[in-house]
């Protein structure tokens, strides 16, 4: 090869190098916090490995399909009779297909061979709902029937006259007050909601929305929302983290922190006497007593995170709460086509979209969460990028980003299969994605508060520090640089075990942090070093042991289901703090990932050596195997993972 060739060849390499650093780790503000020696976060207290987006390891995992007959997204058609629509300031369903067809498809003479009923409906549980019957309706010319007052929820059924067959079963939600038409341009100040006050010209309150995916890791957004992610990064100002850590297993445990300041076990405290959750201190609470305008959110509301093992809500915390809507789309796609008929995720985004006007005009906090597929399977989140790309188009031409602060972030990664077996999937677990996005009027106004968002981009963080940020939020005159200077001095000033367990992301987080003092437990944190031993050592089999006889205590209370063995070790990893000296650690965590049986079952525990004795910490989880259809036979959601039925 000669000189020059050499020389085109070394310039490509480092061209190549910069663009791949660019494109993983330049946003819009970025750059106070560079990638040192190849950690996502490198500080005194703690330092995580960065890993790469894809990998020959991974490779063959990374891609695991969602099964064809479960890829509703894909499907989705969009085509029911019915769409709401304000008229004369009220809420009428207006027949969306041509009659004319539909009577020739039919076999119909004239419109009043379809019958047509509503009813009311309201959750009964998080898993049914209780009807109302309100009476019949008539398809008549121009075909929009206004909707009985006071009547926001809604199931519609029309049926055959001649054969009883039916050609309609459809669920809708009413915003009230009715929305007024979407403004081309917002206005200036805002009226608070149910209050008879605007907000003052010059400091307008800033909005908060918090779009949720389930069970995406930072790294998985990185791989399967490539659209979603080059509008964030191309049309918004924003913060991505890289240091971002789970602090419970499931949803629940991640997000009460966010939503309360509570730990999951603090939180349990004020529901397990009532058994309801409405006691619980949720920061949309401090919002609505703000003058902003609530909502609430969940695509898939059988699994709702307040209700599946929780007692949910007895009655509504914010002004607009979807969890019934949600809960009859399913009730009803369970005994209909529904799959064939409208996405599920749609119907949530739909939510949002009718609810830009008032976005407009109030203040707002609103929480959304979507779990429908990206839960279960690891390359649905690519059938969704499309849509979450258009969904922040939507809130961008509609002029909401330009006062609201949007979370869009995850609760964990993925919990099951394939890739969570690799040892990148048990990293990737603890570290799901997170970006904030801001208006860009912000970084003017509140130069020191933006400054240090982006400086804890490379920071150890959790849903603790988001309740502290949302907190913040709510006070904009706080964010002002001389507020932010002094609270930053009093926070740098704190001897590192006297940090709090949250701060506010518009503050330093200070670089001695640990996981200890932001109370993540050593099954989930990332500040580790791992250290890979052999399945042979003594040590790792004597954990595996103990983690299969605490999977067979979990079950002692149901015989149905049948004991597990130990088959095999598939790992074990020493899990020691990244700046000990593994020569000196006293204390020993040992991961372990192994295969029981009978059937095909992977879990994962860890366990501690204290004084020369092994003792489990933490709980153990299912990772993987291809018997899910072998734990139906208890009603128990959070067991059913761990049983295999002997029937």
């Amino acid at each position: 090869m000669g000189e020059r060739s050499f020389r085109k060849l070394g310039l490509g390499v480092i061209l190549s190098a910069l663009v791949l650093y660019m494109y993983l780790f330049m946003g819009s503000e970025q750059t106070a916090g560079k990638i040192r020696n190849a950690f996502f976060v490198n500080t005194p207290g703690c330092r995580i490995v960065a890993m790469d987006v894809i990998n020959p390891t991974i490779a063959n995992v990374t891609l695991w399909e969602w099964p064809p007959q479960r890829r509703i997204h894909q499907t989705c058609l969009s085509s029911t009779w019915f769409r709401p629509e304000v008229m004369d300031g009220s809420w009428h369903l207006k027949f969306v297909p041509n009659m004319d067809r539909i009577l020739d498809n039919y076999g119909f003479n004239h419109e009043g061979q379809i019958n047509c009923f509503w009813s009311e409906f309201q959750s009964n549980g998080y898993s049914e709902n209780k009807m109302t019957y309100l009476g019949k309706f008539d398809l008549e010319y121009p075909y929009a029937v206004r909707v009985p007052k006071n009547s926001l929820q809604l199931r519609v059924t029309c049926n055959s006259s001649l054969t009883n067959a039916t050609l309609c079963d459809e669920a809708h939600y009413f915003i009230n007050p009715p929305p007024q038409e979407l403004l081309t341009i917002p206005p200036a100040t805002l009226k608070y909601w149910d209050k008879n006050m605007n907000t003052k010209d010059g400091s307008p309150p800033i909005s908060v929305m918090i779009v949720g995916l389930d069970s995406i890791s930072h790294l998985q957004f990185l791989r399967q929302m490539p659209k979603t992610q080059a509008f964030i990064r191309q049309k918004t100002s924003h913060v991505e983290f890289w240091g971002y850590n789970k602090v419970g297993i499931n949803a629940y445990p991640n997000l009460i922190p966010m939503l309360t300041g509570l730990s999951e076990a603090e939180s349990k405290e004020y529901w397990s006497t009532k058994r309801e959750l409405d006691d619980l201190p949720f920061i949309w609470k401090d919002y609505k007593a703000a003058g902003y305008n609530t909502s609430l959110g969940e695509d898939s509301a059988p699994y709702s995170m307040f209700y599946v093992g929780k007692p949910g809500f007895a009655r509504k915390t914010t002004d607009h709460n979807f969890q019934d809507l949600m809960t009859q789309v399913y009730v009803q796609r369970s005994k209909s086509r529904m799959d064939d008929i409208t996405c599920i995720l749609d119907i949530l985004m739909e939510m949002n979209y009718k609810l830009l006007p008032h976005m407009q005009r109030y203040p707002f906090f609103s929480f959304y969460w979507w779990g429908n597929g990206v839960h279960d399977y690891m390359g649905a989140s690519r059938f969704v990028d499309e849509r979450f790309k258009q969904f922040f188009s939507r809130l961008n031409d509609a002029g909401i980003m330009n006062n609201t602060i949007i979370m869009f972030m995850s609760d964990h990664g993925m919990k099951w299969g394939p890739f969570r077996q690799t040892f990148q999937g048990m990293i990737e677990d603890s570290q799901p994605f997170l970006s904030v996005l801001y208006p860009a009027w912000m970084r003017d106004k509140y130069l020191m508060a933006i400054k240090n968002l982006a400086g804890n981009a490379h920071s150890l963080v959790t849903t603790y520090d988001l309740h502290e940020t949302l907190k913040h939020v709510m006070h904009p005159s706080s964010l002002e640089d001389e507020s932010i200077t002094l609270r930053s001095r009093e926070l740098l000033r704190r001897h590192a075990s006297q940090i709090p367990r949250g701060v506010s992301l518009f503050l330093p987080i200070p670089p001695e942090r640990t996981c200890h003092t932001s109370h993540i437990s050593s099954q989930f944190c990332l500040c580790h070093k791992q250290v890979v031993i052999s399945a042979d050592n003594p040590i790792a089999k004597l954990s595996a042991n103990i983690i299969v006889n605490s999977v067979n205590k979990l079950l002692e209370e149901y015989p149905v289901c049948i004991s597990w063995q130990l088959e095999s070790i598939v790992s074990a990893q020493f899990a020691v703090p990244e700046r000990q000296n593994e020569e000196l650690y006293s204390e020993k965590d040992i991961v372990v990932r192994l295969k029981a049986k009978p059937g095909v079952a992977y879990f994962e525990g860890m366990t501690r050596m204290l004084k020369g004795r092994l003792y489990l910490i933490g709980e153990v989880v299912r990772v993987g195997g291809a018997d899910s259809k072998k734990n139906q036979c208890i009603q128990n959601p959070f067991l059913e993972p761990f049983c295999y039925c002997s029937l």
